[in-house]
């Protein structure tokens, strides 16, 4: 509603009689004692007069910069919000007294009633919350706080009256709604969708697993079940594979609540993403199964990284260091005395020197042949002479026989890989090593990651040194004792993880083999059902310089062999491909390219995981929907109670429209309409003049 208009200008309105001067003045010059328009009639000139006189004035007033203020009043209506659960869980427990069908057209009735009064808007929620969506009950998982976090975002400073939740108190995603709720300050007012009956129910909650293992290898399975109002009845896990039962118990439950546990191992037996199912067997009375069973999928690779330590005699390090190196289950450690050494050193990724041997034999020589990498620890025992000779990159000059007590320091900028801040924390407190006292010299370029410091003094020798000479990657630590260091760290935090990390991310380095192979895909190897699948893929010319010019293709095949071809995009120098969504299950993958005139190819696997959060409950929680209606000042009602919501919102006083006052400014020569004005006042002026002889 306009309430005034007011135009102002940026000078004093003293300056308007002088706009009105200038207009007279103009128009006197034109047709004062004019005698152009003799004969003319008296009121015709004085037409034309006032033409110019008003075009004149108001072209002086324009240039005031005046400004047009418009003031209104405006109304907003209260706003309500009307948040629809759409998760699976709504309907799953096959409540008789809900009726679909029922429900929605009284909501939508409720909206329409609502409208006339309100500005209603609509939203539904569970893995999302969504504006004016189609609602299916068919969410996979319900996110009920993301509701009060949405509206306080995308609502805010606005009229909001009321909000109506609909939903069955059920919550797998975020925080307690309770507590997400503590900012808002509208009324809300629940509708307690779902059945609170507790029915017979087995539920597969959890299974723990690893992601990955070796052939032949022994994983565990970790298995965590719950029998609700099953007193007296029994249930029977099973697992299997590959349709062959591998693994079954029967459970007797004699509560009203039960926990259901059971932990094996299962041998893998086949290579690649292997599929396991574990399931519990339907008891009586039971309304809801899909809960009863879940597949994992672990991958299965054929062989590990080998490491062997070879050590001149027994030593408490090489125990540290096994122990380290085999807490990731990727390496498989194999140690040996120099004399018991039967010199093949093919099947190993790294060879760890404790101390050296007293001569350097022809399986040393085959170490540098076939490019294994090393890693040398150097003590009490080594033969500094012997292994100045071995061409690591370092040179040690050891003088008198002498040994120093140094401890770590971190060198910074260390490029090769990184360290946890908590790990150098920790390894700078650790005990000394025993390190030779000597001159040492870097023959090569080498990178230091722990340099020796003696007492307080950070010298320049180092302590841990890297080299990375063509393929073959040299480490050497220039001390003994690191036992010491894995004891120190299990006294002081009940465990040896900065120690592990410290040992495996050297180990890690030194073992891994470049990737030189020039198409590759990355991807992960596990998806859940309501994620995308995703690709990227990188091809390589013989430079090894990035190009994505070739066509791109793969091929996904399930289980069932039903196939599914795509084509990727390209990036600005690689490959992308979004696949979308895909139906449960494992599937295999098959990428193509052809460079020049040849074809490569790379294969793999992945699984989509079945997402059953909302199977595992299907009980509604109505008391938490209680408790928000109680403490945001609202009401919980049921489905059948709808028809009572309009009346209890029309009823709260604190629901009202808000009246503000709403200020336009604008220059008034913006104004489409002034220009047209002065158009009219010269063209009728110039047409005039024309018609009477003058120009």
């Amino acid at each position: 509603m306009l309430v005034a208009i007011e135009i102002t200008t940026s000078y004093s309105f003293w300056f308007i009689p002088f706009c009105l001067l200038l207009g007279v003045v103009y128009a006197g010059i034109f047709y004062y004692k004019e005698n152009k328009f003799e004969g003319t009639s008296v009121w015709l000139k004085r037409t034309m007069l006032s033409l110019r006189f008003l075009l004149i004035s108001l072209l002086a007033f324009l240039l005031l910069s005046p400004f047009i203020k418009t003031i209104f009043n405006k109304v907003e209506k209260p706003i309500i919000i009307i948040a629809q659960d759409n998760s699976i869980s709504i309907i799953s427990a096959q409540n008789t007294a809900f009726n679909k069908t029922t429900y929605l057209e009284n909501l939508a009735n409720l909206k329409t009633t609502l409208s006339e009064n309100y500005e209603v808007r609509s939203f539904t929620f569970g893995e999302k919350i969504t504006e004016q969506p189609t609602i299916n009950f068919s969410e996979k998982t319900t996110n009920i706080s993301q509701v009060f976090e949405e509206i306080n975002t995308k609502f805010y400073n606005r009229n909001i009256g009321a909000l109506i939740l609909a939903s069955d108190g059920i919550y797998n995603e975020g925080a307690n709604p309770v507590f997400s709720a503590e900012k808002t300050v509208f009324p809300v007012y629940s509708i307690a969708l779902g059945d609170t009956t507790i029915h017979p129910d087995i539920i597969l909650k959890e299974i723990k697993s690893n992601k990955i293992t070796f052939l032949n290898n022994q994983f565990p399975l970790e298995i965590n079940g719950f029998a609700q109002s099953c007193n007296n009845k029994k249930t029977t896990l099973t697992v299997t594979h590959k349709g062959k039962t591998i693994f079954t118990n029967e459970f007797s439950i004699s509560t009203q609540q039960q926990l259901l546990e059971e932990n094996i191992f299962i041998k893998a037996t086949e290579v690649g993403v292997q599929r396991y199912t574990i399931s519990f067997s339907v008891v009586d009375g039971e309304i809801s199964t899909t809960n009863n069973t879940k597949d994992i999928y672990v991958e299965v690779l054929d062989g590990r990284q080998n490491i062997l330590i070879l050590a001149n005699a027994p030593h408490p390090d090489i125990k540290a260091l096994k122990n380290s190196i085999e807490f990731n289950e990727n390496y498989n450690v194999t140690t040996s005395f120099f004399s018991d050494f039967d010199g093949n050193v093919s099947p190993y990724n790294l060879i760890i020197f404790h101390q050296i041997p007293a001569t350097k034999t022809a399986w040393m020589t085959s170490i540098e042949n076939e490019e294994i990498a090393t890693l040398y620890i150097l003590g009490n025992q080594t033969l500094f002479n012997q292994f100045n000779t071995l061409n690591t990159g370092l040179i040690v000059q050891k003088t008198n026989n002498r040994f120093n007590s140094v401890l770590p320091s971190f060198y910074e900028n260390f490029p090769l890989f990184t360290i946890s801040e908590e790990t150098k924390k920790q390894l700078q407190q650790f005990p000394p090593l025993e390190s030779a006292f000597g001159e040492y010299r870097l023959k090569e370029n080498g990178y230091t990651l722990l340099q020796q410091k003696i007492g307080s003094v950070i010298s320049n020798n180092p302590l841990l040194v890297f080299f990375q000479k063509d393929k073959q990657k040299t480490a050497i630590l220039c001390g003994e004792g690191i036992w010491r260091w894995r004891m120190t760290d299990f006294l002081k935090n009940n465990n040896p993880n900065a120690f592990n990390e410290f040992i495996n991310k050297t180990v890690q380095f030194l073992a891994v083999k470049a990737d030189k192979s020039k198409f590759r895909i990355i991807s992960k190897n596990s998806f859940n059902e309501n994620e995308e699948i995703t690709f990227n893929a990188e091809l390589y010319n013989n430079s090894y310089e990035l190009i994505n010019e070739p066509e791109m293709a793969i091929e996904l095949k399930n289980e069932e062999g039903k196939k599914y071809n795509f084509v990727f995009n390209k990036t600005i120098k690689s490959y992308f491909l979004n696949a979308g969504m895909l139906p449960v299950g494992s599937y295999e993958y098959v990428a193509t390219v052809k460079l020049s005139d040849k074809t490569f190819t790379e294969k793999g696997q992945f699984q989509v995981n079945a997402l059953l959060l909302e199977a595992n409950n299907t009980v509604a929680n109505h008391q938490l929907l209680q408790n928000l209606s109680e403490k945001l000042n609202g009401a919980m009602l049921y489905p059948n109670q709808l028809n009572q919501l309009v009346g209890m919102i029309n009823k709260d006083n604190n629901i009202a429209s808000i009246i503000y006052e709403e200020t336009d400014l604008k220059e008034l020569i913006n104004l489409r309409w002034i220009f047209f004005v002065l158009l009219a006042l010269l063209s009728l002026e110039w047409f005039l003049r024309k018609r009477n002889g003058a120009y």
